[in-house]
Parts: C-alpha cells; structure tokens; sequence
C-alpha cells in the first residue's frame, strides 16, 4: 500500500461554542482541510467568541422580543437556507452518463460563493494533494481543478459553510472514491444520483466529507453545519442535491 503524506491527517483544534460549561463538540479535525486551518476556523472562533461575549454579558430573556428581527435576517439569509431543505432546487437534475463538468453556482444551498483569492489559493493547495493521490493509488489522472467555498455570515449559534475540490481528468471511479476518501474514518457507499458514477460520505469527527467519482470528474466536499440538519441521515440526499448543483453536462 502506498504511504500517504502525513499532512493529510494533521488535527487541528477548532473550540466550537464549548464556552462556560456548554455543549462540548470533539476539537479535533481531519487533515490539512487548509479552509479549516484558516477561514473557517476562523469563522468558527467567531462563533465561539461571540456566543460566550453574548452569554456572559446578557440575561436570558424570558420571552422573544416581538420587535427584533428574525434570525434569518440578522443573518442575511432566507429562512429556506437555514432550514432542512436549503438544498432543495428546483427543476429536474440533469441525468445520463455524462461526461460532466464542474459549474460555480453562485449560491448553494442558500449559502453565498466566496471567491476570495484566499479561498482559491486554499482550494488549489487541496486540490493539488487529491491530485497526488489519485496518481499514488491509482484512481487516475486529474487536468484541471475548480475549487469552491460557500458560507453563512458569522453569526452566534449558526454557521454552515461548504467546500467543494472538484478534478476534471480520467478517472476509475471506485479507485478514484477510495484515494480521496480520508484515512482512519468508515465510509458508506450511498446512491450516487442522476449523474451516476460511484459516491461515498463519513461523518469526521462532526464535519461530514462526502467524494463522488465518475470517469470524468472526481468532487471531494466538506460539509460544516452547526445545526446538523444538513448532515447524519439527510448527508447523503443533500450531497446528491449538492453535487446537482456543481455538475453539468459537458
């Protein structure tokens, strides 16, 4: 078996609102998730710090002020992108055998495109290690990449964010599946949808992963959602809903 680079399974810690005794959710993260290490866990130390500032300065109100905004709008999102179904579109998915490309919605599941430069340079170094090992175990060879973030604003109590290394090459699928999936977690094969090809998700540690293949495309994504109603038994049909949304006929 071929021997993977180490960095893939760096853990880096990431406090998520376990602040005066509340919820405690596993610090641990998976691998060099670069957007971990950076924008997102900054997002998440926001969320943290916030929720503590707000907890420790301010008595719990009895009842909800009638005159204060909604939470999705103190957000900035709908309500239908913080609720269950923030993936659900509409119209029919394209269906077939391709070969598929990869599109940059400008939202997804209801959530904005951060096309920073930073996100891009972060993506393009993940991307550059999938691409590695698809090469190493033998699940093909990539020609180009198209890297994408999508986030909530940071708010208190509310963070979902979603990270998309997409690869466009000539791909085995199953192998393909296999080299991207991250060491040390059991992952579950799941109906791949229209598009069809070979699609399996984990839950790392909080933080579900999901990599679909097919000859042409291989999409590694990341799901973060506080909430969780996104994730555990709704991860699967969101993340065909999510891969929809990415891929095109092409």
């Amino acid at each position: 078996m071929a021997l993977r680079p180490l960095s893939r399974h760096a853990r880096l810690e990431v406090p998520l609102l376990a602040c005066n005794g509340g919820p405690a959710v596993s610090a641990h993260r998976r691998r060099l998730w670069t957007w971990l290490g950076t924008a997102t866990r900054s997002a998440l130390l926001a969320i943290a710090v916030a929720a503590c500032s707000s907890a420790g300065s301010k008595p719990a109100a009895p009842h909800p002020s009638p005159s204060k905004a909604s939470p999705s709008a103190s957000i900035g999102l709908s309500a239908s992108a913080m609720g269950p179904s923030a993936c659900v579109t509409a119209g029919r998915p394209a269906g077939g055998s391709g070969p598929w490309k990869f599109v940059a919605p400008a939202a997804l599941c209801g959530l904005p495109l951060d096309n920073s430069t930073q996100s891009q340079q972060l993506g393009q170094t993940v991307a550059s290690e999938n691409k590695l090992l698809l090469t190493m175990d033998g699940g093909g060879t990539a020609t180009s990449s198209t890297t994408l973030e999508y986030q909530s604003p940071r708010v208190p109590n509310f963070y979902r964010s979603i990270n998309v290394v997409g690869l466009r090459g000539t791909f085995h699928p199953a192998a393909a599946v296999s080299a991207v999936e991250e060491q040390g977690y059991t992952y579950t094969t799941e109906p791949p949808g229209p598009h069809g090809g070979v699609m399996a998700c984990a839950d790392t540690e909080g933080v579900e992963n999901c990599v679909w293949a097919t000859s042409t495309t291989v999409c590694d994504v990341q799901i973060i959602d506080l909430s969780r109603e996104l994730l555990g038994a709704n991860v699967a049909v969101n993340a065909v809903r999510i891969r929809d949304a990415l891929e095109a006929p092409g």
